[in-house]
């Protein structure tokens, strides 16, 4: 089966006013209630919110949490069978701190979420899902990553390779071999947010930004200009100088304490995956420090590894349950969820 991939900005800002006819579909129109509040998520946030935006690396135990994964596993209700299997992570650096209270979180097992379709309908209402969970794991975030690429890559002689990924909040990294991680090589430190504070600190020296969070300069950062004042400002150049830092003063050094010499020779590759792959100014980092003695890789679909991952261990914990299989990255910067696409599914009347 493929996989389905389903994404949309790890954002949310409470509700005020009219928010009818703001969208054209469930997916862009996200409104969700937690408790007797109500909640604009994802692209309906970001463009009809003031100051939307979520805690990075926010515990199971806060409300960023549970809303996302809300505006999150409401897309997917008609597409899966129920109960379902789901697997979720952390990086390296919460994973050991979170995974319990997640794990506390999913043993609930049994969700309601309530949404408001007049986002994206005439005629629409209030609804009420009902996500029931009948399996769950909680897998490190680059272990995710390793099973999506080989997955992905389906090559059989895929072994001894190094996994790097560009998180918005983290960078995470590994070698994985035939028998697993080697996890004398595993890191966890700081993300693309690195070169977002600091594109703030610069812009701040000549430009009023308007009170522009960090996911709203993550945005500018991605297409390379910001409006303010009425004016556009060109970030390219910009951008370029602050990755280039980046990656000297964060990256570099990580692959340098983290790998060995010995590591480098028995391995055929280092691949590159998350969302900050995308930045050819990062990967061109990479590929110049690298290039006399290993390849470097832009893994494929590198954004959604992750969550396909986290799908193909769900479907390996519900004893090969396509359909009842879900996998959840709640990024930083983007929430991603992967399903197994066969049509859209009956799963019963809202209640």
């Amino acid at each position: 089966m493929k996989v389905s991939a389903i994404s949309f900005p790890s954002v949310f800002e409470t509700a005020y006013g009219n928010t009818e006819n703001s969208a054209k579909d469930l997916l862009n129109g996200l409104k969700i209630k937690k408790d007797e509040n109500w909640y604009i998520a994802g692209n309906l946030a970001r463009r009809g919110g003031i100051n939307p935006g979520r805690i990075t690396n926010a515990t199971p135990q806060e409300d960023d949490y549970e809303i996302l994964f809300k505006a999150a596993m409401v897309n997917v209700l008609d597409k899966v069978q129920q109960p379902l299997s789901l697997t979720m992570g952390f990086p390296f650096s919460t994973y050991n701190i979170y995974k319990s209270a997640a794990e506390q979180f999913l043993t609930k097992r049994h969700f309601l979420i309530e949404y408001d379709t007049h986002t994206f309908n005439n005629k629409g209402t209030i609804k009420k899902g009902m996500l029931d969970i009948e399996r769950f794991e909680v897998i490190p975030e680059i272990v995710g990553g390793i099973i999506g690429l080989k997955k992905t890559i389906n090559d059989s002689k895929l072994d001894n390779f190094i996994a790097v990924s560009f998180g918005f909040g983290t960078i995470e990294g590994g070698m994985a071999t035939a028998d697993g991680l080697i996890n004398r090589t595993c890191f966890s430190s700081h993300g693309i947010k690195y070169a977002i504070n600091n594109l703030a600190r610069e812009l701040n020296k000549q430009y009023y930004l308007d009170m522009k969070n960090e996911h709203q300069l993550d945005d500018a950062f991605m297409k390379g200009s910001i409006f303010t004042n009425r004016k556009r400002i060109d970030l390219k150049d910009m951008r370029k100088a602050l990755l280039t830092h980046y990656y000297k003063e964060v990256v570099s050094p990580l692959m340098r304490n983290y790998f060995t010499d010995q590591d480098y020779e028995n391995c055929s590759k280092i691949y590159l995956m998350g969302g900050g792959a995308h930045y050819k100014e990062l990967t061109d980092c990479f590929i110049e420090e690298f290039r006399d003695f290993i390849p470097v890789e832009v893994a494929p679909d590198p954004e959604n590894l992750v969550s396909a991952g986290y799908l193909y261990n769900s479907l390996r914990i519900s004893d090969d349950k396509h359909l009842r299989s879900v996998g959840l990255d709640l990024g930083n910067a983007t929430s991603i969820i992967s399903v197994f696409e066969e049509g859209t599914l009956s799963v019963g009347p809202n209640l």
